[in-house]
């Protein structure tokens, strides 16, 4: 355990080797942060993952998901098939993420979580990433203070962490210039956090990051996080690109380790399955992640960038990954409750 909090420069000694006792031994210090925390505990949450409409007005280079407006593939749910996936899933967390579609305005929107809020008011609503949040911004002639107090006032009680991608300005320019940048991001997080809804944040590596570019992303929402407390779990996300990862399981695995020893304020790591595959997502139980996410039902960002894991989990398998990895399985609500 650490007398203190990582510093820069420690972080870049930890992390540079590539040998793989060097390695091992970051996932020792992590685990042993983990045990500290949570001891053998590793929770899930029954949640269903809805994506209301594929078709965006940005073009990410990375992203399998969208579709440009107009181009084939695209798709749009509407709001009683929404509400019909949820009572028959009956989950206890709903993750509502899409891409910037006229037809998903703010208006409507807004609508979808009042509605879910009426028709399920035990639920658990976290939706719409700080990216869309701007977005519904804009289209209302409106502050992102603005947008998120109306979504919190309709029922929404979490905001995910998607859209950040990484903080690196280089990256951003070739890969995703029509994005928010981490500025934006990062502002209106705090503003969600000032409202008093809690928010995820995540990092999507695998982009040709430099260490340095992968430190700056977890300093940064460390910095945030010492200021309003307000994240309750962060998502490392491995990118896909037609069912393949450029990452390593190891690779994967000191991403976590890196996560858990830097963000020592923010209480949930998370193993993302999906993405990490079910093998690498029980290993990193032991490399600093407690959380497993969930079921997640409809899940398609992941998967339509050609992750080859499940499309879902029953809980009953959620339960034996947990155990079969050493560790005693606990479900949750979206509070971690």
């Amino acid at each position: 355990m650490f007398p203190k909090r990582i510093n820069w420069d420690e972080a870049i000694t930890l992390f540079e080797s590539k040998a793989i006792d060097a390695r091992m031994y970051v996932g020792t210090l992590a685990d042993q942060v983990r045990e500290a925390q949570h001891g053998r505990r590793t929770t899930f949450v029954h949640n269903l993952q809805i994506n209301p409409s594929n078709i965006c007005v940005r073009d990410c280079d990375f992203c399998g998901f969208a579709v440009l407006p107009g181009q084939s593939g695209g798709y749009s749910l509407d709001e009683e098939s929404i509400l019909q996936n949820i009572a028959e899933s009956e989950p206890s967390e709903v993750h509502i993420v899409g891409g910037l579609n006229q037809e998903w305005g703010f208006n409507r929107s807004l609508q979808l979580i009042d509605h879910i809020r009426s028709t399920f008011p035990e639920l658990y609503i976290k939706a719409f990433t700080a990216v869309e949040i701007d977005w519904f911004a804009h289209q209302s002639n409106s502050s992102s203070t603005q947008v998120l107090e109306k979504l919190k006032t309709a029922g929404l009680d979490c905001l995910p962490g998607g859209g950040a991608e990484i903080f690196s300005e280089r990256i951003r320019n070739k890969l995703f210039p029509r994005k928010i940048n981490a500025d934006r991001w990062l502002e209106i997080h705090e503003a969600a956090h000032h409202l008093d809804i809690p928010t995820n944040a995540t990092l999507l590596y695998g982009l040709n990051e430099t260490l340095e570019e992968r430190l700056g992303h977890l300093f940064r929402l460390r910095e945030l996080q010492d200021k309003t407390n307000g994240f309750v779990s962060f998502i490392p996300l491995a990118l896909q690109t037609n069912g393949k990862s450029n990452m390593s399981p190891l690779d994967n695995l000191t991403v976590i380790a890196l996560s858990r020893l830097i963000l020592d304020n923010v209480p949930h790591i998370k193993a993302y399955w999906p993405m990490l595959g079910l093998s690498t997502a029980a290993v990193a139980l032991s490399w600093g992640a407690d959380d497993l996410d969930g079921t997640l039902g409809l899940e398609k960002v992941a998967h339509a960038s050609g992750a080859d894991s499940p499309r879902a989990m029953a809980t009953n398998e959620m339960v034996r990954l947990i155990q079969d990895a050493g560790y005693e399985p606990q479900e949750r609500n979206g509070s971690y409750r």
